[in-house]
């Protein structure tokens, strides 16, 4: 699972998450504030992600909606001035937010800002439990009640995407994106997981409802922890509300991150880190997770993308498990397993993520073309 929890060792007890945390919309870096730097150079996607038209600048916004009475919370970020070519929906790992995939500090490498001015909407909600609907009971915090509550909101999402009146659904203090496109979902929705959101992403895509998914991007899942790891997990009691920070070697904040120079050091500090307490259902299901993803892999039938971290040091990750993964999904039509370079367990939170969020959604965009042909 994630993750930044867990490496958090020496802070003691995380402290609890305002539901809703009040972030400003933020827009994609301007060409004078770019001028020069090789990181805010006009994006080249891999094959299949280039946009048809040139978009304008997007922004992302703070939402929050009611799913089936349920407070779901996360963060918007919508094309602007062209056709939404479909929607990315990101799942954050255990113990963090859907600030994992947007930090206002590295814009730049941002999968909502990167994702909309390349034509995709892109939703990362807080998961169920955390942020908005943070202290739901326990006996619905399971990543299979989790599952159920996504696909409700992947439900609603073509009418509240299409309502141009966004006042309704974001929070009181976001923009208002009159310029965004009001065509919905576009060509349909493709997951984005990590760690234990990409475990969620794989159990969505083995239901009869995920049948409907364009595919899923998982990062950070899983297959086996490494020994010190699964050991610390083994030693939580389930008789907690939340789990606390995990304790041991194979549990410091090294064990999430590639070596000093490909994060930013502001990660480390108390401000800087995107972190979560942890819901002791979905602990438990992580936890667990290598006993029950061959089951749950075994029974996808969409396109999955799956990668790891090159710098992985909570998860078996080389290439016998990658080889491993690609024989799982043997149900899956389409399978791709890659290693990303320059980065630890938490992708997204690497300076290599730019590179990372591209990858997803130049998988999206191929998902999107091989649900067009098969229409």
């Amino acid at each position: 699972m994630h993750d930044n929890a867990e490496h958090t060792e020496s802070a003691g007890p995380v402290e609890p998450v305002d539901p809703v945390e009040r972030v400003a919309p933020v827009e994609s870096a301007g060409p004078a504030a770019c001028a020069g730097s090789a990181a805010c150079a006009e994006p080249v996607p891999a094959a299949g992600a280039v946009a048809s038209v040139p978009y304008a600048r997007p922004r992302v916004v703070p939402v929050r909606y009611d799913v089936a009475g349920v407070p779901l919370s996360g963060l918007l970020a919508r094309p602007v001035g062209g056709p939404v070519r479909g929607t990315i929906l990101a799942l954050h790992g255990g113990g963090s937010r859907a600030a994992y995939w947007h930090r206002d500090r590295a814009a730049e490498t941002s999968l909502l800002l990167l994702g909309a001015s390349l034509g995709w909407t892109v939703l990362a909600i807080d998961r169920p439990g955390y942020g908005a609907s943070a202290g739901l009971p326990r006996a619905v915090q399971d990543l299979d009640h989790q599952a159920d509550l996504v696909f409700r909101l992947i439900a609603m999402l073509p009418g509240l995407l299409a309502d141009t009146d966004t006042d309704a659904h974001t929070d009181t203090d976001a923009h208002t994106d009159t310029d965004a496109p009001a065509d919905g979902v576009g060509a349909g929705v493709c997951l984005a997981g990590h760690s234990m959101g990409g475990i969620l992403a794989l159990r969505m895509g083995g239901r009869d409802e995920g049948l409907g998914l364009l595919g899923a991007a998982v990062g950070g899942v899983p297959l086996r922890y490494t020994p010190g790891k699964a050991e610390a997990m083994a030693g939580v009691s389930e008789d907690v509300e939340h789990a606390p920070p995990l304790r041991g070697p194979s549990t410091s904040f090294e064990t999430y991150f590639g070596p000093v120079g490909s994060y930013d050091p502001a990660l480390r500090t108390r401000e800087g880190r995107v972190i979560a307490r942890i819901p002791i259902a979905e602990f438990v299901d992580a936890r667990d997770a290598p006993l029950t993803l061959p089951g749950t892999m075994g029974k996808v039938r969409v396109p999955v993308q799956w990668t790891a971290a090159e710098f992985e040091a909570s998860n078996a990750a080389g290439p016998d498990t990658l080889a491993e993964v690609a024989q799982l999904l043997g149900q899956a039509p389409r399978v791709e397993v890659r290693t990303q370079p320059g980065v630890g367990h938490n992708i997204s939170l690497h300076h290599a993520a730019r590179a990372y969020h591209l990858h997803v959604i130049a998988f999206a965009e191929e998902c999107r073309s091989g649900a067009s042909r098969t229409d």
